[in-house]
């Protein structure tokens, strides 16, 4: 073991396989509950069953391949492939293990979660997972040493994998076309059980939702409207029932809600029922 890790401190790899170790880590290793999902969802059997789930696991590994390869320099490559291990290892435990399916909600769940419910998720089984793919994996970039290159070299490589893993990308999807597209439209959760993409995702999602808004000035419509006919008396009265969930009766001030939610409402010569209910 000893001679192994001072092997791997010596060793210097080119940042092209340093990108290629990296994307099959996250495509292939850290998905293994996906493939058993989309194993059993797959209309094939035997042979094209197996050729199916290579295609969809050449389809993964290429394509984080290219994002690695955009985002991946010398400066930047372990920062990131930290990142993306860290992530990716503790997300790939809770799918492979739990059965869960990250989303949005799932992180809104994790942000509320408490002390005791954290003690109560950790097992013998998470601390080795913990061990084998987040730690060890993270330890052993840190040792990694980049082989020099030339810049254009470097860019040279960069063009041609990017144009390779954009041309197996397309002629897999080409080819499997419709079964994905059926299950992955039958089964949109899916998406939810790939690591470290679930994660990054629903937390941008769930950002998007909770992050604070601006208060932005209250905009009147209609004020171009005018009447083109003129109103003749004695017409019956009408009433205009706004119904559904516009707006919570409770959260109204004009309802004795505290906050005062109704500024210019309020204003309105009105009349509150604050006792309908449907």
């Amino acid at each position: 073991m000893l001679n192994f890790f001072s092997t791997l401190r010596n060793k210097q790899i080119s940042l092209f396989m340093f990108n290629l170790i990296i994307a099959i880590w996250l495509g292939a290793i850290l998905n293994i509950g996906f493939y058993h999902q989309v194993h059993t969802l797959t209309p094939y059997f035997g042979v094209k069953a197996i050729l199916f789930l290579a295609a969809t696991l050449v389809i993964l590994v290429a394509t984080y391949y290219a994002v690695l390869q955009i985002l991946n320099w010398k400066w930047t490559a372990k920062i990131f492939a930290i990142l993306l291990i860290f992530i990716g290892g503790f997300s790939s435990y809770f799918v492979n293990t739990l059965g869960v399916i990250i989303s949005p909600d799932q992180i809104q769940n994790m942000v509320q979660t408490d002390v005791s419910e954290v003690t109560d998720l950790i097992s013998l089984r998470f601390v080795l997972w913990t061990v084998f793919f987040v730690i060890l994996p993270i330890f052993l970039i840190t040792q990694v040493k980049f082989k020099q290159e030339k810049v254009s070299r470097l860019l040279l490589k960069k063009v041609f994998s990017l144009v390779a893993s954009f041309a197996v990308v397309g002629v897999l999807l080409f080819t499997y076309y419709v079964d994905f597209a059926a299950i992955f439209r039958e089964h949109r959760d899916l998406k939810g059980m790939i690591s470290p993409q679930n994660s990054i995702s629903s937390l941008m999602s769930y950002y998007h939702k909770k992050a604070p808004k601006k208060n932005l000035p209250l905009v009147i419509y209609g004020q171009d409207a005018h009447q083109v006919q003129r109103v003749h008396k004695n017409l019956p009265k009408l009433m205009i029932l706004v119904v559904g969930e516009t707006a919570r009766a409770e959260s109204f001030s004009l309802n004795g809600y505290a906050k005062n939610t109704n500024p210019e409402l309020s204003k309105q010569d009105i009349f509150n029922f604050s006792q309908v209910s449907s």
